[in-house]
């Protein structure tokens, strides 16, 4: 059986393969991260996803500011197989909510800044399986409507 294509390892573990592992992977304000650093984040972050409960081909709804943390949420769920959401970080908790309804994501993943529309969005959200915050990964699982199990 031919072997499945992997995007984050695409972009990341060949890089590694290649000696760039000192090169510069990402820049910004938040700072500087080299190959070496994403891969270790990106695979961390993956275990993280796994543990949450993370399942390939499911979906991740993605309301983050744009920073490392983004770019590492988004190449660890590419690694487990699961579908990275992208949306603007300028939707309201009721338009979080609709695109976690019409995407069937199962996690929500956001930035602190966020995290008040998202966890309001979250509790209307029967079919979500956890919300993502925290980075380097937490998660928390929920029950349907939001609240946390016993």
């Amino acid at each position: 059986m031919a072997q499945l294509f992997n995007a984050s390892e695409y972009l990341l573990d060949r890089r590694l393969a290649a000696g760039d592992a000192d090169r510069l992977a990402l820049t910004g304000p938040a700072g500087d991260l080299s190959y070496a650093e994403l891969w270790d984040r990106v695979r961390r972050t993956a275990a993280g996803l796994r543990a949450a409960g993370v399942q390939p081909e499911q979906r991740i709804l993605m309301v983050m500011a744009d920073s490392p943390h983004f770019a590492v949420v988004y190449l660890a769920a590419l690694r487990v197989g699961a579908i990275p959401v992208p949306v603007s970080t300028m939707l309201r908790a009721d338009g979080i909510a609709e695109l976690l309804r019409d995407s069937r994501a199962k996690f929500l993943a956001v930035t602190s800044e966020f995290a008040v529309a998202a966890e309001s969005a979250a509790a209307t959200a029967s079919e979500l399986a956890g919300l993502l915050t925290d980075f380097p990964l937490s998660a928390s699982r929920s029950s349907p409507g939001g609240t946390p199990p016993p």
